[in-house]
């Protein structure tokens, strides 16, 4: 088995792990200041209930709704900064439990009194601005209940569920794309080019063992990636520059020199490569890197 391959591979994928962690922590504070969970947690509750092009100010009345309204928090750390952003962005919620949507769902209906009775349910979601679709499918939910108001509120709390698995789906896919181009900007701000990198690796045994050396070290100590501690983003994003650049062992960063500043098709392309690996998320070469140590320790010859 051929251990400087291995080698090479481990010190390459050591470092997109590091580069992933890096743009996913730029990526969680993009995604705080800009409310992108609570924004998808909004929109997709609203195509539940409204429709857009009717109602458009409906789904901003749900939200006034006691339970939501006081889910919001500050965007930032940053009282200045968080003094600057808007209402809309200060007050979304990134996540509402099923059962809280239930109960704002039947104040809602209800004017903001209490009811219990399905019939009388029934009566307010006919009257109710919800769309033709929503109606439609509340009098199914109604009938399947067969009145027992404790079976119609399962119902509305699965059908919320379901509808919550899909927007997840739809905000990783949204991430992914945005960490798509985050990631070649991340790659071209530390000229991590795969190419360049890959040719490094192989040339210099002692860089070699040094990102070798690192990566088994961070295996050790660290969790899977994405579960570190969550501290204010600021914070964790310049000690994740600094982690970066240390622990790349100067495989990453430009040098002012011709050859390093020349535009070449192969560096484009050796930026792109090292994107699309940025955007497959730190979870996925965390676990390619355990599996790359367990295949060095399989192919090292041992000692008699």
């Amino acid at each position: 088995m051929n251990l400087q391959l291995i080698e090479i591979a481990i010190g390459l994928v050591f470092v997109y792990l590091l580069l992933s962690i890096f743009a996913m922590t730029v990526m969680e504070m993009i995604s705080t200041f800009l409310r992108m969970r609570g924004e998808m947690l909004k929109s997709t509750i609203g195509k539940m209930l409204f429709d857009k092009s009717q109602n458009p100010e409906k789904i901003d009345e749900f939200y006034k709704q006691p339970l939501i309204l006081f889910l919001g928090d500050d965007v930032s750390t940053w009282a200045w900064l968080d003094s600057l952003l808007s209402d809309k962005y200060k007050k979304l919620p990134s996540y509402i439990k099923s059962e809280d949507f239930y109960m704002t769902f039947l104040a809602f209906v209800n004017d903001q009194k209490f009811s219990d009775s399905l019939p009388e349910i029934g009566e307010k979601i006919e009257q109710s601005s919800f769309s033709d679709e929503t109606r439609s499918h509340l009098r199914f939910l109604i009938q399947k209940s067969n009145g027992d108001i404790s079976h119609f509120k399962q119902e509305i709390i699965h059908w919320f569920d379901e509808c919550m698995e899909r927007a997840n789906t739809w905000y990783s896919r949204k991430v992914q794309y945005i960490l798509l181009v985050l990631g070649l900007a991340v790659s071209v701000a530390v000229n991590g080019d795969t190419l360049r990198m890959i040719k490094m690796l192989n040339k210099d045994e002692h860089l070699r063992k040094e990102l070798v050396q690192s990566a088994s070290g961070y295996v050790q100590k660290n969790p899977p990636a994405g579960t570190y501690s969550t501290i204010t983003l600021h914070t964790k994003i310049g000690e994740e520059y600094k982690r970066l650049l240390s622990e790349s062992h100067n495989l990453l960063g430009w040098e002012n020199t011709e050859e390093q500043c020349k535009v070449t098709l192969e560096k484009v392309v050796g930026f792109l490569l090292t994107a699309f690996a940025i955007s497959l998320g730190s979870n996925f070469w965390f676990d390619m890197l355990k599996k790359l140590f367990n295949v060095r320790t399989l192919g090292k010859p041992t000692q008699k």
